[in-house]
């Protein structure tokens, strides 16, 4: 299995930080919890860990999501407000 070069990783968190922005609609809440979580999840994830498939499929769901207010939406949105709670929370009582 080959590694994905560092333009290739570049490129995948570029389009999926995107997608999320658009999935979200760039509402002000959703869109930093997601900009982190993206983050947090290209800054612990190896790079022989990356597959190209995986994002793709994630890219797609993304744009179901910003097409219209159904399935895809509604699960992005509620994983969004969990993270958002959990932070919150932890900075509160941490």
């Amino acid at each position: 299995m080959a590694t994905a070069s560092s333009l290739e990783i570049i490129h995948a968190y570029r389009h999926l930080y995107r997608g999320l922005l658009r999935a979200v609609q760039f509402s002000k809440p959703a869109r930093y919890t997601a900009r982190d979580q993206l983050r947090d999840a290209f800054r612990q994830e190896d790079v022989v860990s990356f597959d190209q498939k995986r994002i793709d499929r994630t890219l797609e769901f993304l744009r179901f999501a910003a097409q219209e207010a159904g399935l895809e939406h509604r699960i992005l949105k509620n994983i969004l407000r969990v993270n958002w709670e959990r932070r919150d929370y932890m900075q509160k009582y941490s």
